[in-house]
């Protein structure tokens, strides 16, 4: 909860009190205003005793004020710091001021990211084990009689804590902030000693993930590293002992109501006593309260939950797209006077699904989300910052995602506060980051189960809660554990679905186990729940990036861009490796593309979380470094505007029926190219408006349009057929095709590249005469000046060849020319080539000029037009020819598995040119 204000409410008490008290006063105790300020006459000028009266003012202000609104106190920042390697520090009185402490750290953070340990693997400092926080605090004296907590945003592991040498209370968790009563020990009008013991205790993953041993609870939030220390931020807070505990805020979107269950706690010892609940929440349009209350008879200590709704006639809804929050301000009065006042931000909307169908407020919801696997490379843990995540939010949508999945951790609550004003879904998950982490830590699981959502179901950003990532049964030994396994998962979907009933309950994220309310799976998608792809987008990688290494100034070493770093310099590539980086992200975004728009067209699928928003490291249990992100390790954007990102992360999804191996073409031959639309927008579209036009280098080559489309929310429909060519001219060249769909609210646009290739270009004889021994009839047909020479004994100047025989070989020494279309038999050491990467690898392509290629058109890369080329082919690998050799066509790929502890780069030609003897070999 949310509880702001009381400073502004003191300077407008303030005011208030100075115009209006006196005569309030003044006419109860026959006072004279001038009597009551005691103005003495000096002279003619009045002179008031302000430096009496005033203080007085501010005084009875801050009473009325915190009569009702709770006191904080802040111990963010600087705190005194030890380790405790040995567990000494209880024993020890470590808890105790007269204890010295060598150091301080920063609260909040992790103490890694602080100098704090050993070098480690990939972490500059690491250190697992007990550490102990302590400051002295100031308790006003009029905090006595209060229920006094200190708050903690989180903590990594565990924590003690101790308020002037007694132990108040422990938490194990790491996924929610927390709260312990350290009313007991306080002593108020004086300075007390807080003191707390953190433990992170527990093995770092180095381990792929089949072969990890869960020994401790691990999500991502403690993958990377076992991050250590209190990394949320700190307070103590004071209130009445009557007050508002928890709150679950529910909203019916057809009635436009909102109900409110709210449990108040009551530590007084006298009573009965009635109290009244009351609930106000401001129209968006009106301005005008809507009001609810409740009025409960407390018993001495007894708790009681009330139940009330309040009707918002004029509401606005919360989505994505309108992001918009109200504040429900929750007072609570006790013997007729306020003795708590709470605050509490929220939305009005509603997840309900249908079938297969997801559904908000009513309407077809396609989720386009981003993972999200907490990779801080500078900090290690989650800032403790609303103000960086409304920066990051605000890029993320800039580049249409409207949704985010968090691998195996629930995201801090700063995270949640900005993408409830930013207008983004979140999918959060118990810390399970594999099968084998469930059993073993159930109980442990069950109490995080419970406190994530008690702590952030309010929040309208809030869509689901996974029990975990991945749940394959078969990486469980016996019958007996597979059965403990599906009854826990059942136990913890039920007991998820009691604590909140209105939130989406996922068995897990990567399987179908029931019960389950959503799944998110790779393939064999059901038909009555609603599904997303699980880690969507085959895991496509660029080059690492080694320009970024100097820019790792915290608690991550980049031990695999160092790595990288010296295979590049040592092949001779510093000035090349840039340009093929560039180009392995441009073959990113077009894989991104291909990815998306089939998806998009599986009637079956609600939804996606493309995989990752930024890079991956390497030196973890996922292996070597993985850069797949959207944008790099420093949120940057990888060669991709948000203008782009736009386009194929949009709510209405134009498409095209010429997939990405049908993008050539013959300019002499018309093409017809269906276009369809996948609509999840804000309703149906109905008349509205098709442009489409083609151009080449900005020249427009045809255009039209067409009114009257009509598309149905939540479907694909095929809305139009446009046609291509014949095209004029008798060079190959670059098409655009961009399509704009214009519904009267907004226009939609998507381009498309393909390239045309005229025929008659390709008949014309440059008078060499060309033999060849390929067999293939194609080759002739195509090309009528290709004479056939399986014997290899004719005249030529140009041998096109499938092998190079002793004629051949004769042939080129002696001045020859020779263009080797090899097979595979002929060379070692040759890879299948792809067009886009292995999932989990990287490809860059690069084509520098050259005659060869000249009239061929291209930008440097092999764009689509090179899908068919590549495509079931293979390459050669160039790593040990001489460093000079710069082929037509080349690449820089990653050539190891899946997991891999080093992805290693490999050059490779796909056509390259060497000198034979006096001849030239073309492969």
């Amino acid at each position: 909860m949310t509880n702001e204000g009381c400073d502004l409410q003191i300077r407008s008490s303030v005011q208030f009190v100075i115009f209006h008290l006196p005569f309030v006063i003044g006419h109860l105790l026959n006072l004279s205003l001038i009597q009551l300020l005691g103005i003495e006459m000096v002279g003619t000028i009045k002179k008031p005793k302000w430096g009496i009266v005033l203080p007085c003012i501010l005084s009875l202000s801050a009473v009325m004020c915190l009569a009702a609104e709770r006191s904080r106190i802040d111990l963010n920042g600087t705190w005194q710091f030890r380790v405790d390697p040995q567990n000494e520090g209880e024993a020890g009185r470590w808890h105790s001021s007269e204890v010295p402490f060598p150091r301080s750290i920063e609260v909040p953070g992790c103490w890694q990211a602080q100098g704090v340990g050993e070098p480690s693997g990939i972490l500059r400092h690491h250190y697992a084990g007990t550490a102990w926080y302590r400051r002295a605090v100031a308790i006003p004296a009029s905090w006595q009689g209060k229920v006094i907590v200190l708050r903690a945003g989180g903590v990594l592991r565990r924590a003690s804590v101790f308020v002037n040498g007694a132990r108040v209370g422990e938490h194990d968790g790491f996924s929610t902030p927390f709260e312990i009563d350290i009313s007991q020990a306080v002593r108020p009008g004086t300075d007390n000693v807080i003191a707390l013991s953190v433990s992170n205790a527990g093995p770092s993953i180095t381990e792929s993930p089949d072969k990890q041993t869960p020994d401790v609870p691990t999500g991502t939030l403690t993958y990377i590293g076992n991050w250590g220390g209190i990394y949320g931020r700190v307070e103590i807070e004071a209130k009445e002992r009557t007050w508002v505990d928890k709150l679950y805020i529910t909203s019916q979107v057809a009635r436009k109501a909102v109900r409110f269950k709210i449990a108040v706690r009551n530590k007084e010892t006298g009573g009965p006593y009635p109290a009244r609940l009351r609930v106000s929440v401001a129209g968006a349009e009106s301005g005008k309260s809507y009001e609810g209350a409740a009025d409960l008879l407390l018993q001495p200590g007894e708790d009681k939950t009330a139940e009330l709704e309040v009707v918002v006639p004029d509401a606005r809804l919360w989505s994505p797209d309108t992001p918009f929050l109200y504040t429900a301000k929750i007072s609570l009065a006790c013997k007729g006077q306020e003795c708590d006042r709470v605050e509490e931000r929220f939305g009005i909307r509603e997840i309900t699904t249908r079938g297969n169908v997801l559904l908000l407020n009513g309407n077809p919801l396609y989720l386009r989300g981003y993972g999200d696997d907490d990779i801080e490379v500078l900090a290690g843990v989650p800032p403790a910052s609303t103000e960086v995540y409304r920066k990051r939010l605000q890029l993320v949508k800039s580049f249409g995602f409207n949704g985010v999945r968090f691998h195996s951790m629930t995201p801090v609550r700063e995270f949640f506060e900005a993408a409830d004003e930013a207008g983004l879904l979140i999918m959060a998950e118990l810390p399970v980051a594999y099968t084998q982490y469930l059993l073993p830590h159930k109980d442990f699981l069950r109490n995080e189960l419970t406190r994530i959502l008690l702590a952030h179901r309010n929040h309208p950003s809030f869509l689901s809660l996974a029990l975990g990532n991945e749940f394959n049964l078969s990486w469980l030994k016996t019958d007996e554990q597979k059965k403990d396994f599906l009854a826990t998962v059942a136990e913890f979907y039920g007991l998820a679905k009691k604590l909140d009933p209105a939130r989406l309950i996922l068995s897990n994220d990567g399987y179908l186990m029931r019960p389950t309310d959503m799944a998110s799976l790779f393939r064999d998608f059901p038909k009555d729940v609603p599904t997303v792809r699980h880690e969507f987008g085959s895991y496509y990688c660029s080059l690492p990036d080694i320009s970024l290494r100097d820019r790792f100034t915290g608690v991550i070493v980049p031990t695999w861009l160092e790595a990288k770093k010296q295979w590049v310099e040592g092949g001779g590539l510093a000035a090349a490796y840039p340009v093929y980086v560039r180009n392995s992200q441009r073959l990113q975004q077009l894989g991104r593309k291909y990815q998306i728009e089939r998806a998009r067209r599986n009637p079956d699928v609600t939804g996606y979380h493309y995989w990752l928003i930024v890079d991956y490291p390497g030196g973890t249990g996922e292996g070597d470094s993985w850069e797949e992100g959207w944008f790099d390790y420093f949120w940057q954007p990888k060669g991709i505007s948000p203008e782009e990102g736009k386009e194929v992360n949009s709510p209405v999804l134009l498409m095209v029926g010429a997939g990405v191996h049908d993008r050539t073409l013959w300019s002499e031959a018309s093409k017809r190219i269906d276009v369809s639309v996948s609509n999840y927008g804000e309703g149906e579209i109905r008349n509205a408006r098709l442009r489409w036009k083609l151009t080449s280098q900005g020249a427009v080559l045809s255009q039209s349009d067409a009114g009257g489309i009509n598309a149905p929310p939540g479907k694909v429909t095929r809305i139009s057929s446009i046609g291509i060519g014949p095209l004029r001219g008798d060079e190959p060249r670059k098409l655009e095709l961009v399509i704009e769909l214009d519904s009267g609210k907004r226009t939609f646009a998507n381009r498309w590249s393909f390239w045309a290739f005229p025929k008659a270009g390709l008949l014309r004889s440059s008078g060499l005469r060309v033999a060849s021994t390929v067999k293939s009839a194609a080759l002739s047909r195509i090309y009528p000046f290709v004479q056939q020479d399986p014997k290899n004994d004719g005249r030529k100047d140009l041998l096109i060849a499938s092998a190079l025989d002793a004629e051949g070989a004769q042939f080129l020494r002696g001045g020859g020319r020779v263009l080797l279309l090899a097979d595979r038999s002929q060379f070692e050491r040759q890879g299948d080539a792809t067009f886009f990467p292995a999932s989990g690898g990287a490809l860059g392509t690069l084509i520098p000029d050259h005659p060869a290629l000249r009239r061929f058109p291209q930008e440097g890369f092999c764009d689509l037009q090179f899908f068919n080329l590549l495509e079931g082919a293979y390459s050669f690998s160039l790593d040990d020819w001489p460093k000079n050799l710069t082929p037509l066509v080349g690449a820089i790929r990653t050539t190891t598995a899946f997991l891999s502890k080093a992805k290693n780069l490999s050059r490779a030609g796909y056509v390259f040119e060497s000198k034979v003897g006096e001849g030239k070999l073309l492969i």
